[in-house]
């Protein structure tokens, strides 16, 4: 079990998007998509979204897409669903999502911050 700080982006804009510390295996992020995950990749990270989000009508999620856009300065797709951000390790790993991203969501549409 490998465990990772993630951004959650939810596609539904009225729930927060917010960071939080996840069991990063293939099970627990199938639920976190609702389905079958699909990776979309970055320099060194990647998110996760339901592979099948557009054949099932899955809400947009316009916040993945306006920071994929804002990361990378392309966008190649309509994201839809839920998305899980993590970072990627050298060796390809997941890993903990990079403090750029983090600091681009809370500019882009804000953060909800967890209470200790």
């Amino acid at each position: 079990m490998s465990t990772c700080t993630a951004l959650i982006i939810p596609a539904d804009p009225n729930e927060p998007a917010h960071v939080e510390i996840i069991d990063a295996g293939l099970e627990n992020l199938q639920t976190l998509v609702e389905g079958n995950i699909e990776a979309v990749s970055g320099d060194d990270w990647h998110f996760y979204l339901n592979e099948e989000g557009k054949i099932l009508g899955l809400t947009p999620n316009r916040r993945a897409a306006l920071l994929v856009l804002e990361a990378t300065g392309a966008l190649f797709d309509v994201y839809c669903g839920n998305a899980v951000v993590l970072g990627e390790t050298p060796d390809g790993d997941e890993g903990d999502v990079p403090e750029h991203l983090i600091d681009l969501a809370q500019q882009l549409f804000g953060l909800h911050q967890a209470t200790p």
